[in-house]
């Protein structure tokens, strides 16, 4: 297992309603954590490399609802 952190921000301001979205990608296979940053402008991703490449992250997050662009490195 390949532990990999990627950082996203949201495009638009924070709303509660994410939180339920973000709550169900808890689920999904290869994604081990899902943290909002203190500023509720972003969020990290930690995921099973070995199992998710970057762009499947970002389609998970994208399908469930949450405007997020993967941060610069």
């Amino acid at each position: 297992m390949t532990k990999v952190e990627v950082r996203y921000v949201f495009t638009k301001p924070f709303e509660e309603a994410w939180l339920g979205a973000i709550e169900r990608l808890h689920g999904v296979y290869g994604l081990q954590a899902l943290t909002l940053n203190a500023g509720l402008d972003g969020l990290s991703v930690q995921y099973d490399a070995s199992r998710l490449k970057p762009a499947d992250v970002d389609r998970q997050l994208h399908r469930a609802g949450l405007p997020v662009l993967r941060a610069a490195a």
